[in-house]
């Protein structure tokens, strides 16, 4: 496996950034994001969303002596690429570490807009369109200094 990281160009925040190059931004690395994973037709996505009992879908926040792992398919692809979106949205309330069931890929996403991909060794790397709005590094390491392919961390 090899890993990659999808930045913005820019901070997402601020007065002085347009709100339609935030959402420009967001909109490009969701779909790099969805390409990657959607490669080769596989569409065997899902995500463990962790809630306390009787929380909604999709809560944010929850305590990990309380909360009970769902698993949401996201085999449409409405389905996948909102979930990306909101994950990739640092104003949206959505995360946790997408994975495919039938290739091992996965991604999981930073606070500020970012995606981390896991991909095959024969898979090909992210590229940006648009480096204005999002950039690609490769990133190794992320498999032995982190635990971002581990599901999510919970609070």
């Amino acid at each position: 496996m090899k890993a990659y990281a999808i930045f913005p160009a820019f901070e997402l925040y601020g007065d002085d950034v347009p709100a339609e190059r935030t959402q420009a931004s967001i909109s490009l690395i969701a779909k790099m994001t969805f390409d990657s994973l959607r490669s080769g037709g596989d569409v065997f996505q899902f995500v463990v969303d962790w809630r306390d009992p009787g929380a909604a879908a999709d809560a944010g926040h929850f305590h990990e002596d309380l909360a009970e792992p769902h698993l949401i398919p996201l085999l449409s692809e409405e389905d996948l690429l909102d979930r990306i979106r909101r994950s990739i949205d640092p104003n949206a309330v959505c995360a946790g570490t997408v994975r495919s069931a039938a290739t091992c890929r996965a991604v999981t996403f930073g606070w500020d807009g970012q995606a981390f991909i896991c991909l095959r060794h024969e898979d090909k790397a992210p590229v940006s369109p648009d480096a204005t709005l999002a950039v690609v590094s490769s990133e190794p390491d992320l498999f032995t200094e982190t635990d971002y392919f581990d599901g999510w961390i919970r609070d």
